[in-house]
This record gives structure tokens, C-alpha cells and sequence, in this order.
């Protein structure tokens, strides 16, 4: 299935957020400029989308429902110099990226930045940022949900996929492998996916119990992910 461009310029649709239901809208094929300069109009009473969106109280989006307040003043040229360089990274011959460093690099802001950028240029292509802690309590639900398999099926295909804190989770057998399942699954399907950590590839290594899986890990790693240390 092709993706839904703008009515009006052919380009990306802009997002909506319906701010009663707090959730984003998909049934607007348009830019806000189309929109805006009436390129586009609804094919419905009222013809135009101010009044649109004034009467189902819906408001335009240029930042990711999620994305941390504390985030939102990030001012790029503060960031270290290699950060300031991935922060214009987008999928080319390494389809996904790795940020890596200590703690309070500016790391997380960063793939923010991208990942919303992405996410933008994108839509409605679905996008997921996922503290690693999410990862452990989705992957319990589903055990408890008897819907595991599902669960992995989504991390494994949804278009844009951020790991933040790889390494902070709690590495049981079970979290190793569906964590190896869910990166080997999208790095064979040349899937873009983001990971932000504060470990290196030997001391993320030394927390795999299973160092063979923790090796598969890597070697998936190095082969598919632009590198940047922060």
C-alpha cells in the first residue's frame, strides 16, 4: 500500500492531534500549508480547515505527541560536535543508528530530535520511541495476555522503532532473546531503527548471560547501525 500524501502539493501530510480524544487524526489528507493557503479544502461543511478544525477541536502537530517537554528547547549548536553531526542523520546505506556514551551527553535529546524529524517527514507511518523498561512491560503483558507473539510481531514491523537505555533493562533469557529477535528481524528487513545507550560493545556484552546471543547482538550492530559516540 502506497503512503498518503497531501491533497494539494503531493507531499507529507501534516499531523492533527484531536485534543478531547488526546489522539492523533488520519483522516485528513493534507499539509498544514496546503491548508492553510487553501490548496486544500474539506470536502465537507465547513469547507475550510480552520473552521475544520475549530469545530472538531483539533490542532496541528510539529513535535511527536511524546516528545519530553524538557526536550523541546534543545538548542543543537550546544550539543557535542559528533551529536551536532547525527543530528541531520536519515536511513542511507546503514539503515538504523547507534548513539553511545556516558550519561548526560545529550544522547537522548538527540535521537529526540531525529526521531521526531523522521517521524514528521513520515506521516501517518506509525513511529515508536521505547524506554527499555517499555520493552520489559510490553513483552510481560503479552506473556500474561497470551499475545507474546504478537507483541514481538509489532517491534519487529513498525516502520520507525527508538530503543532508548539499551542496556538498563533487566537482561533474563527471555529479554535477550526477544531483544536479539526484535534487531535481527529489523536489520534483515532494513528497518530504520534508533538506539541510544550508555555501554560500549564490551560492557553491553558482559551483561548478556547468553554471550552467544549477546554476540549475535553485535555483530548486528556493527554491520547495520551508523556508530556515534557521544
Amino acid at each position: 500500500m502506497s503512503k498518503p500524501y497531501c491533497n494539494g502539493c503531493k507531499g507529507s501530510l501534516t499531523p492533527m492531534w484531536d485534543e478531547a480524544k488526546r489522539q492523533l487524526v488520519h483522516r485528513f489528507y493534507t499539509c498544514k500549508a496546503c491548508a492553510q493557503s487553501g490548496k486544500t479544502t474539506y470536502w465537507d461543511y465547513p469547507f475550510q480547515y480552520d473552521q475544520v478544525m475549530e469545530k472538531f477541536n483539533l490542532v496541528w502537530l510539529d513535535t511527536h505527541p511524546e516528545y519530553p517537554k524538557a526536550f523541546l528547547d534543545t538548542k543543537v549548536e550546544l550539543l557535542a560536535p559528533n551529536l551536532q553531526q547525527a543530528v541531520k542523520w536519515k536511513p542511507g546505506d546503514k539503515v538504523s543508528l547507534l548513539l553511545h556514551g556516558t550519561t548526560g551527553t545529550g544522547k537522548t535529546r538527540t535521537a529526540w530530535h531525529i526521531f521526531n524529524r523522521l517521524w514528521l517527514q513520515d506521516f501517518p507511518a506509525k513511529a515508536v520511541w521505547l524506554p527499555m523498561r517499555k520493552l520489559e512491560m510490553a513483552i510481560e503483558k503479552g506473556f500474561d495476555d497470551h499475545k507474546h507473539g504478537q507483541v514481538l510481531d509489532y517491534f519487529c514491523n513498525v516502520p520507525l522503532l527508538c530503543f532508548d537505555d539499551l542496556g538498563k533493562e533487566r537482561l533474563t533469557a527471555r529479554m535477550e532473546s526477544d531483544l536479539f529477535a526484535i534487531i535481527d528481524e529489523r536489520t534483515s528487513n532494513l528497518r530504520p531503527t534508533i538506539i541510544t545507550t550508555n555501554y560500549n560493545g564490551t560492557t553491553l556484552l558482559e551483561r548478556f548471560n547468553n554471550k552467544e546471543t549477546g554476540e549475535a547482538l553485535l555483530r548486528r550492530i556493527r554491520e547495520y547501525y551508523t556508530a556515534v559516540h557521544a
